[in-house]
């Protein structure tokens, strides 16, 4: 796709393609990474930015489960025309409705931009809004809204440019554990000495089956087989909640094993095993010092009842230490270990902007939604009412299963 850009004022005319307008900042838009990837591993070394906006977890995603979706690539230049910002967004009509979101979706648990920070700081909202307007113009699918989601108020110590504009808080929270050379300290920390004590009974308990191990999953036979497992631990879990299966789709295990190869993987599996049986899987995404889990799962029957799945996160965590890791954070989403685990939370939040009338009527159901589900999920009675119903509905579906 041919790029457009637009021009800070006073400048000497544009060059052939080019528009100007009124907008801050100069625009290039792109449906292709190829188009982009110079800039992008440019500003990759060099901004804030989760694992997840790694251009490898990014193209990997997109390649395997970004069906239906059209790349929008937006990159912002300075005055001088050089690249200051990128904002990886996907377009795909959402009940008739042009809809841009961040790549990843709900398997991203931060949506983000790549910023430099010195100009995210001296952008107004006028002009963050003006810039979304023509990338919505030069999209190669012109976008009626921008839905986006599970936003850091600020990340890496700078404040978030879309929170500039109108937004609401996230259904959910991001939960962070602060990590230091010593992994039992900071163990010892967050966790209390009758739980550290309770959680090593269950490891002896286990170790009774066979030898216990922590492995981070390198080669490619290995990365097949521990995707695989994942995806059956997974999709047992998921029946037993009566939840839809988010991993049960195509192009799900072709990712995993893309992002999780390679000399420098997007993605990272990890195992504690019992002989040779991975019975607990943990996958994260690295970027500069932190570690962001994105999905895990343990082994059904009755192994569960010694917790494999909390070993394998205090294993994971002093390994995170011994690299010099910083942070270690559990994305978004309400579970009991996350906030057992993590000292600090991460205030995410969710917006809906319009640049058609279209788009405006999607936006308040959005909104609407939105709020609904924060109210549920904030709420204990509520949220508890909701694991229950789930149960209920999974129920029946066992019942097929065993007979």
């Amino acid at each position: 796709m041919t790029s457009i850009a637009e021009t800070m004022s006073p400048q000497p005319a544009p060059p052939a393609g080019l528009q100007t307008s009124s907008c801050a900042v100069g625009v290039r838009v792109f449906d292709n990474f190829d188009a982009v990837r110079a800039d992008w591993r440019a500003l990759e070394t060099e901004v804030p930015h989760s694992g997840y906006q790694r251009l490898g977890w990014q193209e990997a995603f997109l390649r395997h489960l970004g069906h239906g979706e059209v790349p929008c690539l937006a990159v912002l230049d300075d005055a001088a025309g050089q690249p200051q910002a990128l904002l990886p967004f996907v377009v795909r009509r959402r009940a008739g409705v042009a809809t841009a979101t961040f790549i990843g979706g709900k398997h991203s648990n931060f949506g983000l931009g790549l910023w430099r920070p010195s100009f995210a700081a001296s952008l107004t909202a006028d002009g963050l809004m003006a810039a979304l307007r023509q990338i919505a113009r030069q999209s190669p699918v012109p976008i009626d809204l921008f839905a986006l989601t599970n936003q850091p108020l600020s990340w890496g110590g700078h404040a978030n440019p879309f929170a500039l504009l109108p937004h609401r808080p996230s259904p959910s929270f991001g939960y962070h554990l602060a990590l230091g050379p010593d992994g039992d300290a900071v163990l010892d920390r967050v966790v209390s000495s009758s739980s550290r004590r309770k959680l090593r009974r269950k490891e002896r308990s286990l170790a009774e089956t066979g030898p216990l191990s922590f492995v981070v999953v390198r080669e490619a036979a290995a990365i097949v087989r521990f995707t695989d497992t994942f995806l059956a631990y997974k999709a047992t879990r998921f029946a037993e909640l009566g939840i839809a299966n988010v991993f049960a789709v195509s192009g799900m295990r072709d990712f995993i094993i893309d992002a999780a190869s390679g000399e420098a993987p997007a993605l990272e599996l990890s195992a504690l095993m019992v002989g040779d049986e991975p019975v607990a899987l943990f996958a994260g995404t690295i970027a500069q010092g932190r570690y962001s889990g994105m999905f895990n799962a343990m082994i059904p029957g009755p192994m569960q009842k010694d917790s494999p799945g909390e070993l394998l996160l205090h294993h994971l965590i002093r390994d995170c230490c011994a690299r010099g890791l910083a942070v270690f954070d559990l994305g978004a989403g309400e579970a009991d270990y996350k906030s057992h685990i993590c000292d600090g939370i991460d205030p995410l939040f969710d917006q809906a902007i319009a640049t058609t009338a279209k788009g405006a009527a999607l936006a308040a159901a959005l909104g609407a939604l939105g709020h609904a589900k924060r109210r549920v999920k904030q709420s204990p009675f509520l949220w508890s009412l909701v694991g229950k119903l789930r149960r209920l509905r999974a129920r029946p579906a066992a019942r097929d299963r065993a007979a």
